[in-house]
């Protein structure tokens, strides 16, 4: 046991140091990762409406408002995160888009979910082929329906 002390102290005080020398400077050392709040504070969110922002830090008291359930579950269910921005809630991802839908007349739509106490008139054959042959598809939104992409170009 005495010799591992001493074997131990001897290498310290022998000048044998571990590690770099003391002449290797803070800057040559490898930089370690990014800090994540700073990566958190560039990324890009979203509000419901498609607006983008950066988020700021949230905020300890904020006003007590009634959560965009609509919003929330649209967020989760495109598969992005929520995030505290300020008092704001806001979207990783813009989920704006992934709900726009394009009527006949190629105007940019909500695409709410159907409605059960209506029902949508049948879309035209022209409507129909000008949507999927684009590759997009016809969706029930409300009571109409919908292409789920620009079709007219």
């Amino acid at each position: 046991m005495i010799a591992a002390t001493s074997a131990c102290s001897g290498a310290s005080a022998g000048g044998a140091a571990a590690g770099p020398p003391p002449e290797a400077s803070a800057s040559a050392r490898p930089a370690g990762p990014k800090a994540r709040g700073d990566d958190l504070a560039q990324a890009k969110v979203f509000d419901a409406r498609g607006q983008a922002s950066t988020c700021a830090p949230p905020l300890r008291s904020c006003p007590e408002t009634a959560p965009d359930r609509l919003f929330l579950d649209r967020c989760r269910l495109a598969g992005f995160q929520i995030r505290q921005c300020g008092c704001e809630t806001r979207c990783t991802g813009d989920i704006a888009t992934v709900y726009r839908h394009y009527d006949v007349a190629g105007h940019p739509k909500d695409c709410p979910p159907a409605n059960n106490e209506c029902s949508a008139p049948p879309a035209s054959a022209a409507f129909q082929d000008a949507c999927v042959e684009k590759g997009y598809r016809l969706d029930v939104c409300g009571c109409e329906w919908l292409c789920s992409g620009k079709f007219m170009k």
